[in-house]
């Protein structure tokens, strides 16, 4: 495949019909994805090896598919886009008809279309990754019994008992939400059901940019993690909170013992969607983490990574740096 530049893969990814969402859903935390931002987070996977030709890439929680239809557009054999909403899947499907009508993509092998060069098709799957909240430890405040009723009906007054509300506190149960993704339990049972009637390791790398976990549903970009890391054998890009680094790093690197690096920090410019938005737009900051799997970093895998890139370090030596501090959510 011809390697196509920064400047050119942001043209294609502009030229999309459907980059945002005209209804979006808060709970599913919708928001547009930038051009800017998808052409940047290809070309950083792309450089590693974790795309491109010769491999495949599973976006979970696509969207309207603009960072998997990113990595089509680099000619990565095959593309996985994942969703739980009919609506999006059907943005995206009419995202991937534009590409494949300007045969900038190849076409789904079970249309009979033969394609000999850059991404073979793409496949688009509705289902909902199964999200079950961290329990968290409770204490028992105290507080006085109830009144007993008196009087009633020629039965005895009873005095009523009680105990006080229950005070949550602030630290979850350890449970099966933090648990290590990438083993069974201790007593050998498989790890519960995620949602996803995928096979494991199924991909080479999956990118996801999930719910930050803020409108009631704490823990959902650690299960949207894990599931990713499930899928993949080769490489995870996922999209956090910078504020919950520290905690990431620790449970990534300390407890599931994974290598993880932190590939950009970015400001994320929410704009002002939603009618409880109450300014025009916010700058949240956020990491782009990078998890990976050291027997698939090896100095081959490095030498076809520097092959795939040519065409974009030729850009780059012109003066263009790699970007960091970018906007843009989905």
């Amino acid at each position: 495949a011809i390697p196509m530049k920064l400047k050119h893969l942001e043209s294609c990814l502009s030229s999309l019909p459907n980059r945002v969402f005209p209804n979006p859903k808060i709970e599913l935390e919708q928001y547009p994805t930038s051009v800017h931002l998808t052409a940047s987070i290809v070309l950083s996977a792309l450089s590693k090896g974790d795309a491109g030709p010769g491999t495949s890439v599973l976006d979970l929680g696509c969207g309207t598919g603009m960072l998997g239809l990113g990595f089509a557009l680099v000619s990565t054999d095959t593309v996985y886009l994942v969703d739980c909403d009919q609506e999006a899947l059907g943005l995206a499907r009419e995202n991937v008809d534009m590409l494949e009508e300007e045969e900038l993509i190849g076409r789904s092998s079970d249309e009979g279309e033969e394609w000999d060069d850059g991404c073979l098709g793409v496949e688009l799957i509705m289902a909902k990754v199964k999200y079950d909240p961290p329990k968290r430890n409770t204490t028992q405040g105290r507080g006085s019994g109830g009144k007993g009723n008196r009087g009633g009906r020629g039965g005895r007054g009873k005095r009523g008992k009680g105990r006080g509300n229950s005070v949550v506190t602030s630290t979850p149960q350890i449970d099966l939400l933090y648990c290590d993704p990438t083993n069974n339990s201790d007593d050998g049972t498989p790890a519960p059901y995620d949602g996803i009637p995928l096979p494991s390791k199924m991909v080479d790398t999956v990118i996801t940019n999930p719910p930050f976990g803020t409108k009631n549903n704490e823990g959902i970009d650690v299960q949207f993690l894990k599931t990713a890391i499930r899928l993949a054998r080769r490489a995870v890009y996922s999209f956090h909170k910078t504020s919950t680094r520290p905690f990431l790093m620790k449970l990534l690197r300390e407890k599931w013992g994974l290598n993880v690096e932190v590939v950009a920090e970015m400001k994320f410019d929410i704009p002002n969607m939603y009618k409880f938005h109450k300014q025009k737009c916010v700058d949240v900051e956020v990491d782009l983490i990078r998890i990976f799997w050291e027997e698939n970093n090896t100095k081959e895998a490095d030498d076809i990574s520097a092959n795939k890139v040519d065409g974009w370090q030729e850009e780059l030596s012109e003066g263009e740096e790699m970007p960091l501090g970018l906007c843009g959510h989905s």
